[in-house]
C-alpha cells in the first residue's frame, strides 16, 4: 500500500459525536451504557465489555481482517475477500482446478487445506495500561532522537518480558495518538486451514461494479479452522495437529434480525484518526485525493495491460489489481462525499469553535503544540506528494529487507530495530515464500519503469539523491531503462524462493561481496536511508509529544460540551453498535434494509461479475428456501444495512444481536457515505452479509451437513 494512502487513513478531522458513532474500546462500554441501552441492548454490559468473557473472547484477528470462532472446534467465520490471498496460493497449488470458479468445501478434517505461509489467528489475552512504563526516563530537556530511543527501548523491554513463549505475540499500541499506551498480549495460532470458500459467483457477486454499493447481493463469507498440536500448543502446519478447542464461540442465529433490531460489530478496525487538525483535512480533500486517485487509476490500467495476455501473471496480480480498484473507488467516493456533505465547510466551523476555546482556555504550551503540529503536517504533505511514485520494484524492496536484516543482526537482539529482531525471523521467511505467488519479474519491471518515468518529473532537489543517481533520473529516460533492464537481466538469487530465504541468513560482509544488482542497489542506498530514518524518528517523536498535548486540549473542549471522545482505531479490539435500518440518500430513493435471493437472479446477466451459478439460480427460481425464509420479506435475506461505524480492518467482523449471537459479517460501506472515514454522518451505513444466507448456502446450495451440525445454531 502506498505510504500516501496510509497518510489518508491516518488523517481525519475533529468530529462532533452521534450516539451511534464510535469504535469504542470494550472497557469504555459501561461509560456509554445509556446510549447502548437506548439502541436496544438488554444484556449484561459488564460481561459484554470484558475481553475474557462471551462474546468478546470469541472475536479474533487475522492480521488485517477480523473474524470469530463459531464452534468449539476452532471453526472461524470471516469474509471471502479476507482469505483471498491464502485462496490465491492454494489455487496456484491446485493448477488442475479453478477454485475461484468452483469454490472449495472440505468434506472432512483431512481435506481442510493449509493456508498461505504466514497465515495466523490472533486471540487477545490481556490488555494493560503501560503509559508510565513507556514514557519512563523521558524529559523535556531531551533531544527528539533521545526521546525516541528511550521510548523504543521501553517498548521493546515491555514486549520482551510479555512474550513468555513463542505462542504469544505482544505489542505496545498507542491510544489517543500517544497520550496513553496499552500492552496487548495475543495468543498466536500458526496452523490455519481453509474449510469453505463459496464459488466466486457467490463470494464476489457483483464484483467491482457493486463494490461500495447498495442494494448488494454478495455472499462475502468464508470459513477457516485453527489447529494446534496434540499437546494444545501453537505449532506450524503439521498433519499431527488437531482442531483448536475454542474457550468460547458464537452461537449462530437462524432467526436472524429484523428492521430496527439492535446490532453490534466486534472486530479489529485498522486505522483512523478523527482527532487531527482541520488544515490537514483541507489539504487532503482539495489536493491529496486528486493525486492519489490518478495514482491508483494509472496502476490499475498498467497492471491490467501487463497481465492481459498471460493467465498465470493475471492470477498473481489479481489481489493487487483488486486492492487498487477498491481504493480507487473508495477515494473517488470520498471526493464526491466531501462535496455532497459540505465536509470542509462543516469542519471549518467545528475547528474555529475549537480555536476559540483554545484562545479563551488554552495555555501557551497548548498553543505552541498546535503550531508545531501544523508545521510538521505541512512538511509531510509535501513529502507525500513528491514520493507518491517513489519505488515500485518488489525486488528492490526484497533486497532492502534482506540487507537491513543482515545489518541488524550485527547488534544484540534487544538493540535491533523492531521488525528485524529474532521474533520477526519467521515473518520475514514467510514473506519470502509468499512472494512466489504474487510476483512476476516482467510485470514488476514494467511497474517500476512506469513509476520511474513519473518520479523523474519531481524536482531533482525533492527526489531521493542516491536513488536518482543510481537510476540516472536526471538524464534521458532511455538511460534509466537501460539500467533497469540490466538489473532485472542479471539478478538470479532474488528470483528463487529458496535463495531468497538463504539470503536472510547471510552476513553483512557476505552481502557486501554480492554481485546481485539488487543487493548492490540496496547496499548503495543504505546509508542515505538510515539518515532519513533518523530524521523521521526525531520528527515522529516531536509529533507524538505535541499530539499528546493537543489531545488533552481536545478532550477538555469536548468535556465542556458534555461529550466523550473515543480513541482512534489502531488494530485493537473495538465495538460499535446501532440498529438495522434503511436509508434515504437521494431525493425520493429509499434503500430498504434487506436484500433477497430474488435480487441475485434479477441482476443475473450470465456474464461475470453478474453470472449466477446454475444450481443456485434453480434453487432461487424454485423458492427452495429451506428453513431460512424471513417471513417479513418472503425470502432468504442476503445482505442488510445498519448505522454502525466501521473502517478498514473491520472486514470479517462478526455482527452480533442483543444476545451476543452471530447474525452476520460486516464487509463493506456505502459509497455515498464513505466520507465517514473523515466525518461520521447520520446517513452512514455498514453493509453486512446475513447469517441466514451463510447457512442457506451451506445447507441448501452446498448440501453440507458436517459444518451445519458442528455449529450451535439457535433461533
Amino acid at each position: 500500500m502506498s505510504k500516501f494512502f496510509l497518510s489518508l487513513l491516518l488523517l481525519t478531522p475533529i468530529n462532533f459525536l452521534f450516539a451511534d458513532e464510535g469504535m469504542w474500546e470494550p472497557s469504555q462500554l459501561p461509560n456509554i451504557e445509556k446510549d447502548i441501552r437506548a439502541a436496544g441492548f438488554k444484556g449484561n454490559i459488564k460481561k459484554f465489555s470484558s475481553l475474557f468473557e462471551h462474546p468478546l473472547n470469541a472475536i479474533v484477528s487475522l492480521g488485517g481482517c477480523s473474524a470469530a470462532f463459531i464452534s468449539d472446534s476452532g471453526l472461524i467465520a470471516t469474509n471471502y475477500h479476507c482469505i483471498e490471498g491464502s485462496y490465491l496460493q492454494f489455487n496456484a497449488r491446485r493448477l488442475e482446478e479453478d477454485l475461484f470458479k468452483t469454490g472449495f468445501l472440505a468434506k472432512n478434517l483431512d481435506e481442510e487445506a493449509q493456508s498461505a505461509p504466514g497465515a495466523r489467528v490472533y486471540i487477545t489475552q490481556e490488555s494493560t495500561n503501560v503509559t508510565k512504563a513507556v514514557l519512563k526516563g523521558t524529559t523535556e530537556a531531551q533531544s527528539e532522537n533521545e526521546r525516541y530511543k528511550i521510548i523504543q527501548t521501553n517498548r521493546k523491554n515491555l514486549i520482551k518480558n510479555c512474550e513468555t513463549s513463542e505462542e504469544f505475540q505482544c505489542e505496545v499500541r498507542s491510544f489517543y495518538s500517544g497520550e496513553t499506551y496499552q500492552l496487548i498480549k495475543k495468543l498466536i495460532i500458526k496452523d490455519v486451514r481453509l474449510v469453505y470458500a463459496p464459488p466466486q459467483s457467490i463470494g464476489e457477486y457483483g464484483g467491482e461494479i457493486d463494490n461500495w454499493m447498495y442494494p448488494r447481493h454478495t455472499g462475502d463469507f468464508a470459513l477457516l479452522r485453527a489447529y494446534v498440536s496434540p499437546a494444545n500448543e501453537s505449532k506450524e502446519f503439521s498433519k499431527e495437529n488437531i482442531p483448536y478447542k475454542s474457550k468460547n464461540f458464537l452461537k449462530v442465529s437462524k432467526g436472524g434480525i429484523k428492521e430496527s433490531d439492535f446490532v453490534m460489530v466486534a472486530g479489529y478496525p485498522g486505522r483512523t484518526n478523527r482527532l487531527l487538525p482541520y488544515p490537514k483535512i483541507k489539504f487532503d480533500v482539495q489536493f491529496g485525493f486528486k493525486h492519489y486517485v490518478e495514482f491508483l487509476k494509472s496502476g490499475i490500467d498498467l497492471m491490467r495491460d501487463l497481465t492481459k495476455d498471460d493467465e498465470a501473471k493475471a492470477l498473481k496480480y489479481r489481489g493487487s489489481i483488486s486492492g487498487y480498484e477498491n481504493y480507487y473507488k473508495k477515494i473517488s467516493g470520498q471526493v464526491e462525499g466531501a462535496e455532497n456533505f459540505n465536509l470542509l465547510e462543516q469542519e471549518e466551523k467545528n475547528w474555529n469553535k475549537f480555536l476559540d476555546f483554545l484562545d479563551s482556555n488554552g495555555s501557551t504550551s497548548e498553543k505552541n503544540a498546535l503550531d508545531a503540529l501544523l508545521e510538521i503536517s505541512n512538511e509531510q504533505n509535501s513529502e507525500s506528494i513528491n514520493n507518491m511514485y517513489y519505488g515500485g520494484s518488489s525486488l528492490i524492496g526484497t533486497a532492502s529487507t534482506i540487507y537491513r536484516h543482515a545489518y541488524e543482526k550485527t547488534k544484540p537482539n534487544e538493540d535491533r530495530e523492531p521488525g528485524y529482531q529474532e521474533r520477526d525471523y519467521e515473518r520475514l521467511v514467510n514473506g519470502m515464500r509468499g512472494m512466489e505467488y504474487r510476483f512476476d519479474a516482467e510485470v514488476d519491471k514494467g511497474i517500476f519503469l512506469f513509476r520511474l518515468d513519473k518520479y523523474r518529473n519531481v524536482n531533482s532537489e525533492d527526489r531521493r539523491k542516491t536513488y536518482s543517481e543510481l537510476l540516472k533520473l536526471d538524464g534521458p529516460y532511455e538511460e534509466t531503462v537501460s539500467v533497469v533492464d540490466e538489473m532485472y537481466a542479471y539478478s538470479s538469487d532474488l528470483l528463487d524462493m529458496s535463495k531468497r530465504i538463504e539470503l536472510l541468513d547471510a552476513s553483512i560482509d557476505e552481502l557486501n561481496a554480492s554481485s546481485d544488482p539488487f543487493i548492490m542497489f540496496a547496499r548503495s542506498m543504505f546509508n542515505e536511508g538510515m539518515e532519513r530514518e533518523k530524521k523521521n524518528k526525531a520528527r515522529s517523536s516531536l509529533q507524538q509529544k505535541n499530539i499528546s498535548i493537543f489531545i488533552k486540549s481536545l478532550r477538555r473542549f469536548y468535556k465542556s460540551q458534555g461529550k466523550d471522545i473515543y480513541p482512534d482505531a489502531n488494530g485493537t479490539l473495538r465495538v460499535t453498535f446501532g440498529n438495522v435500518m434503511g436509508v434515504e440518500l437521494n431525493d425520493g430513493v429509499y434503500y430498504r434494509p434487506f436484500t433477497t435471493l430474488e435480487g441475485i437472479s434479477q441482476k443475473n446477466t450470465g456474464i461475470s461479475p453478474f453470472e449466477v451459478d446454475t444450481k443456485q439460480l434453480k434453487l432461487i427460481n424454485n423458492k427452495e428456501y429451506g428453513s431460512y425464509e424471513f417471513s417479513e420479506i418472503g425470502s432468504v435475506p442476503v445482505n442488510y444495512i445498519s448505522n454502525l461505524d466501521i473502517t478498514n480492518g473491520n472486514s470479517g467482523s462478526s455482527t452480533l444481536n442483543a444476545k451476543g449471537e452471530f447474525v452476520g459479517l460486516a464487509f463493506d460501506g456505502m459509497l455515498e457515505t464513505i466520507i465517514s472515514d473523515y466525518k461520521f454522518i447520520p446517513q452512514t451505513r455498514t453493509i453486512h452479509v446475513d447469517s441466514r444466507y451463510l447457512l442457506w448456502t451451506l445447507e441448501v446450495f452446498e448440501e453440507d451437513t458436517r459444518l451445519i451440525n458442528e455449529m450451535k445454531i439457535v433461533r
